[in-house]
């Protein structure tokens, strides 16, 4: 039985060719990557000088108002902040604490020095989660507050979560309650990290400690 046997030749020009073709490929590829790279550079430094209107408009509003009650309901007339997605049928009840931790201030009553909720020292970027269901109306910097997430709950409750050190969430986006919402932090006017955390019903300010037990237990703050 005869065998046949194919050879193949590879001669110096057509490696030549391979060669070049590689060559222009990832030069091609690095150009695009290095443009993306200046591409992002460039905005974010554009966003860093001037942030977009949404976020001149909230610093303004901060610059004018400096307590929260005020910002949010300016937040609320000018459509910054949406409630009416908000359905009224839960009561709301925390489950579970946002972020474990020892409360170190607690709720001051006051014009000048007054602290409308309560501070909860932990490790930085530890884990921060919604108190309960509702709906996340806003999510930007906010002066002293820093870096601060605002939930609309149901029958016109709020809850509040500021210092962090990153937000995950968005805007007009619905969470469950111990939904991850940020990382702890100490952006804006804050010494250490620690999660600054409020509670309101309507207008009215609720002292945190007297809806999550743990808060109450964990309680070494002064005030």
């Amino acid at each position: 039985m005869n065998k046949k046997y194919k050879i193949i030749f590879l001669n110096n020009q057509n490696q030549a060719n391979y060669s070049i073709a590689i060559n222009w490929l990832l030069g091609y590829f690095f150009f695009i990557f290095f443009l993306l790279v200046f591409f992002f550079a460039t905005f974010g430094l554009f966003r860093l000088i001037k942030p977009h209107a949404q976020q001149q408009e909230i610093n303004t509003l901060y610059s004018e108002k400096k307590d929260l009650e005020s910002i949010m309901n300016a937040l609320k007339e000018k459509n910054i902040i949406d409630s009416t997605m908000i359905t009224n049928q839960l009561k709301f009840i925390p489950d579970n604490p946002p972020v474990e931790g020892m409360v170190t201030k607690g709720v001051i009553s006051g014009i000048s020095s007054a602290h409308n909720g309560i501070d909860i020292a932990t490790k930085a970027n530890e884990k921060v989660k919604s108190a309960q269901d509702g709906m996340i109306v806003f999510s930007n910097p906010l002066g002293d507050y820093g870096n601060t997430i605002i939930i609309a709950h149901p029958n016109s409750y709020y809850s509040v979560y500021s210092h962090l050190n990153k937000s995950i969430v968005k805007e007009r986006k619905y969470v469950k309650a111990n939904q991850v919402i940020g990382y702890v932090g100490q952006t804006g006017n804050s010494d250490a990290p620690h999660l600054h955390f409020e509670i309101w019903k309507n207008h009215h300010i609720i002292d945190p400690r007297n809806l999550i037990k743990e808060y109450k237990i964990k309680d070494v703050s002064i005030e």
